[in-house]
């Protein structure tokens, strides 16, 4: 006989609490395993978006951006060429003597002066922004001495801001502050690319300078034109109002070229590898001369001159020999020393005699003024064409008298107010 025991009572309640610790357990485990996922997909995110981001900004360095450094200057642009600058600096620095003696200074006073001057620091910026027919230059410069271009010594002032629209086939648009088309040193940017390291005296008696004004230029084959209209020359006016710059100007220069290269006009100075060539200028201005509102009578001191002319020039390019001859006939430039109708003449010669040695001599002629004619003769010696250039030049000119409208003893070309001999310059230039 068997005896069945009954069993033990269940404890309920402990059960469930088991149960409820094993399943809260369970959903903890799953929970901390979903957000283990979901992290990790956000990291793999994260490194995915860095990577993609770092990925655009090499491609953007490697296929899209441009660095050049190059005696032309530092280039930097977009490799579709929708921005570009370029940045140029050039200095030059100068030593002067000039021998100064005669009635009109004093007989204490010492025969020969001298000094160096902070000749000329210009800094560029040239380029296309968003359209590549669309171009700028903008530069400002500093000079110890005023001239045609720079009216304020001893500060930086903005020297030219020019945007130019190309309308294809040759034709262009330019807007801004630029040189006034006439002489043939109106067709440079700055000093610098000039044969001698400065405006010549031609240009200092008959040139126009620079004013702001808008005008066209078209360059074909063998013809390159350019006409503008300004509001004076040979006073620059930074300004309107009701008592100024009531003028009206304009000037224009045609170029014909016969063999040779558009390119060779683009630098004054010669090299052996250039083409045979022969270019014919001719160049005319008119301005009003009202400077002022009301205009004063003519016997006023306060006429501004009005500079009306037209000029004519012939380049002979052979290799790196070159021959300038220049004519002008304007009524009231800058070197005369009262108003009326002037004639005068410029002839250049530049060479090379060896690869960096390169003379040149130059000889300007002005009628019915003190002192008729002036001459200058040197050599540029290139150190590292066309960075680093020496000249070394003498200016005679030929007579006593005041040399009205040419920079004195301090500066420039060296010349003394009057009763002058011979100066001196030796001028370091290094161009980047």
């Amino acid at each position: 006989m068997f005896l069945v025991q009954d069993p033990p009572p269940l404890d309920v309640q402990r059960e469930l609490a088991v149960m409820r610790a094993e399943l809260a357990e369970i959903r903890t485990s799953m929970r901390d395993g979903w957000l283990g996922e979901a992290r990790a997909e956000q990291v793999r995110a994260i490194v995915r978006d860095a990577l993609e981001d770092s990925a655009t900004r090499a491609s953007f360095l490697a296929d899209r951006s441009t660095v050049r450094i190059g005696p032309g200057g530092a280039t930097v642009g977009s490799a579709d060429g929708l921005m570009t600058m370029t940045i140029n600096v050039c200095e030059q620095v100068r030593f002067v003597a000039s021998s100064a003696y005669g009635p009109a200074v004093a007989s204490t006073d010492s025969n020969t002066r001298w000094g160096m001057e902070n000749k000329l620091f210009f800094l560029s910026a040239a380029g296309t922004i968003v359209d590549p027919s669309i171009t700028y230059v903008a530069a400002i410069a500093y000079t110890s001495q005023s001239n045609r271009f720079i009216e304020v010594p001893n500060t930086l002032r903005v020297l030219y801001a020019r945007m130019v629209k190309d309308f294809g086939e040759g034709l262009s648009l330019h807007v801004g502050l630029i040189n006034v088309p006439f002489d043939v040193e109106s067709e440079y940017i700055g000093s610098s690319m000039l044969t001698s390291g400065d405006w010549s005296i031609f240009n200092y008696r008959f040139g126009t300078g620079k004013q702001p004004g808008v005008g066209l230029d078209w360059q074909g084959e063998s013809i390159r034109a350019a006409g503008f209209t300004f509001s004076q020359l040979n006073s620059l006016s930074e300004g309107w109002d009701d008592a100024t710059n009531l003028s009206f100007a304009v000037a224009g220069r045609v170029n014909w070229r016969i063999g040779g290269s558009w390119e060779q006009l683009d630098r004054m100075s010669g090299s052996p590898e250039d083409p045979v060539g022969v270019v014919l200028g001719v160049g005319a201005c008119m301005s009003n001369g009202r400077g002022q509102n009301p205009q004063p009578p003519p016997d006023s001191v306060l006429v501004t001159p009005s500079a009306q002319g037209v000029t004519a020039d012939i380049r002979v390019l052979l290799g790196s020999t070159r021959v300038q001859a220049q004519g002008v006939w304007m009524r009231d430039p800058v070197g005369a020393p009262e108003l009326g109708w002037y004639p005068g003449a410029n002839l250049q010669v530049t060479g090379f005699v060896a690869e960096r040695v390169e003379p040149f001599v130059e000889a300007c002629w002005m009628g019915d003024v003190p002192v008729e004619w002036i001459a200058q003769f040197g050599t540029n010696i290139y150190f590292d064409n066309p960075s680093l250039k020496l000249t070394l030049k003498s200016v005679v000119p030929f007579g006593g008298g005041d040399v009205n409208g040419i920079r004195a003893v301090a500066g420039g070309l060296g010349i003394a107010d009057s009763d002058n001999n011979a100066s001196f310059i030796a001028q370091l230039q290094i161009k980047y």
